[in-house]
C-alpha cells in the first residue's frame, strides 16, 4: 500500500503525456471556397453556358439574314480559287500519277500560274477563266508537277469552303423576311455551294493520303467529273445570287440617319471594303479606282479609330478596327498585284479572308451594341442564358460564333 501511494503522484503526472500520445482527428475543413473566376489562370477559366446572368441580343430578321447571305456569297469566293488551281494543276487532263491536282496552297514557293487559264468544260471543251487565276492564297501547282500536286494537294481542306457554304444553307432556312429573287438564288446555290465544297474535301484528302496509289486513280477520276461538272456552273449560280443581293441591297438602302454614329462610320468602312472585293471581280479590273477606293478606305478605318478613342465603351469601334485594319493591309498588298490580266491569287485570297472576318466582327458588334441597349430576347422558363465573363476569362458566346454557321 505504500509503494502504491508513493508511486500515485508520478502515474498521475504521466496521465497527461499518455493522454497526448493518442492519434488525434485533425478537426473537420471548413467548407472549402470555390475559387473566383478572377483567380483563374487568364485563358484557362472557361465556365459553361448554363448560367443564367447575360441576355440574348435580339436581331432583326432582316439584320440576320443579311449577315448570313454576306457570309455565303463573299466566304464562297474561295471556291473560285480551287476550282482555277485545279484547272491549272491538270489542264485538260484527268488526274494522274504525273499530274496530280491541287487546290491551292498559300505561299507555296512554286512557279507562278499563268494569269489566264484555258478551263476545260463539262463538255470536254475549253474556256476562258473569269476572276483569279489559281488557288487560294497562292500559285497552283505546274500541271507536269506531281511532287508539287502532292504537297498542295490537302490545302484545299484549310479553305473554309464548308463552313461558308454552310452560311448558304442557314440563310437559305431564313424566310422572314421574304426575298423572292434572292430566296430563288439561294434555293439552288446553297446546295450546290455546300456538295462542291464537301467534294473538294473529300478530293484533298484522297490526294494528300495518296489513295489513288491503292485504287489505280478510280475514286480520283470519279470525283474529277462531278468537279469539273460544278466548277462549270460555279460562276452562273454564284454571279445570279450576287447579282439578286445586289438589286435588294439597291432598293433596300439603309438610313444612315437613323443609326448611331459608331454603327454609321463601320457602315460607311464597310461598304468601301465590300466594294473593294466586288471591284476585283470583274473581268478587267480599274486599277486606278481600286487604287482611290483603299485611300478612301484607309481614311474611313481612321474615323473609326479616331470615334474609338473618344468612345473607348463603344462596341463598334472595339470590335471592328482590328479586322478592318487587317483588310486594309491586305488591300493595300494587293495595289501591286493587279495588272489587265486580274488579280494574282494570293492577294485575291487574302481580300476574300479578310473581308469575311470584317464581315463577322460587324455582326458581333452589332449584337454587343443590341445588348447594351437592353434590346434582348426574353429567355423562356427552364432555358440558360449565357455567362458574362469577369476579367482575365474566356467564355465562349454565341455571338463570338457567329460568323461559323452551323
Amino acid at each position: 500500500m505504500i509503494r502504491l501511494r508513493s508511486f500515485l503522484p508520478f502515474v498521475l503526472a504521466l496521465a497527461p503525456l499518455a493522454v497526448g500520445c493518442k492519434k488525434e482527428e485533425p478537426p473537420a475543413p471548413a467548407p472549402e471556397a470555390k475559387p473566383s473566376v478572377a483567380a483563374l489562370p487568364s485563358g484557362k477559366g472557361k465556365l459553361p453556358l448554363r448560367t443564367p446572368i447575360a441576355p440574348v441580343p435580339k436581331f432583326d430578321p432582316q439584320a440576320m439574314k443579311d449577315y448570313r447571305l454576306e457570309v455565303c456569297y463573299f466566304g464562297t469566293l474561295t471556291l473560285r480559287q480551287a476550282r482555277d488551281a485545279y484547272f491549272t494543276s491538270l489542264g485538260k487532263d484527268e488526274p494522274s500519277e504525273k499530274k496530280i491536282p491541287s487546290f491551292g496552297i498559300p505561299g507555296a514557293s512554286l512557279p507562278p500560274a499563268p494569269p489566264t487559264i484555258a478551263q476545260p468544260k463539262p463538255g470536254g471543251s475549253a474556256g476562258p477563266a473569269a476572276g483569279p487565276s489559281a488557288g487560294p492564297g497562292g500559285s497552283a501547282a505546274p500541271g507536269g508537277s506531281a511532287l508539287a500536286g502532292r504537297r498542295m494537294a490537302d490545302m484545299g481542306m484549310r479553305a473554309p469552303h464548308e463552313r461558308n457554304a454552310r452560311a448558304c444553307t442557314v440563310a437559305a432556312g431564313l424566310k422572314e423576311p421574304a426575298m423572292p429573287d434572292v430566296d430563288a438564288a439561294l434555293t439552288t446555290f446553297a446546295p450546290f455551294s455546300l456538295e462542291l465544297s464537301r467534294n473538294i474535301a473529300a478530293a484533298s484528302v484522297y490526294y494528300q493520303r495518296e489513295e489513288y496509289a491503292k485504287d489505280k486513280f478510280e475514286r480520283g477520276k470519279e470525283l474529277h467529273k462531278k468537279l469539273v461538272a460544278d466548277f462549270g456552273k460555279l460562276d452562273e449560280n454564284a454571279d445570279k445570287l450576287g447579282s439578286a443581293i445586289a438589286a435588294w441591297r439597291k432598293d433596300h438602302a439603309v438610313d444612315m440617319a437613323k443609326l448611331d454614329e459608331g454603327e454609321r462610320l463601320v457602315l460607311t468602312a464597310y461598304d468601301r471594303a465590300r466594294g473593294l472585293v466586288l471591284s476585283v471581280l470583274a473581268k478587267k479590273i480599274d486599277a486606278a479606282a481600286y487604287k482611290e477606293s483603299v485611300a478612301a478606305l484607309a481614311k474611313d478605318i481612321e474615323a473609326i479609330k479616331t470615334f474609338g478613342t473618344n468612345n473607348p465603351n463603344d462596341p463598334w469601334a472595339k470590335i471592328t478596327v482590328p479586322p478592318f485594319s487587317a483588310f486594309q493591309k491586305a488591300a493595300e498588298e494587293a495595289q501591286g498585284k493587279i495588272s489587265d490580266k486580274g488579280i494574282e491569287p494570293d492577294a485575291f485570297l487574302s481580300l476574300v479572308n479578310g473581308f469575311t472576318s470584317v464581315i463577322e466582327a460587324k455582326h458581333r458588334a452589332l449584337s454587343r451594341s443590341l445588348t447594351a441597349k437592353g434590346q434582348v430576347v426574353e429567355p423562356k422558363a427552364g432555358l440558360p442564358m449565357r455567362q458574362i465573363p469577369t476579367p482575365g476569362q474566356q467564355v465562349e458566346h454565341p455571338d463570338d460564333h457567329a460568323g461559323h454557321a452551323h
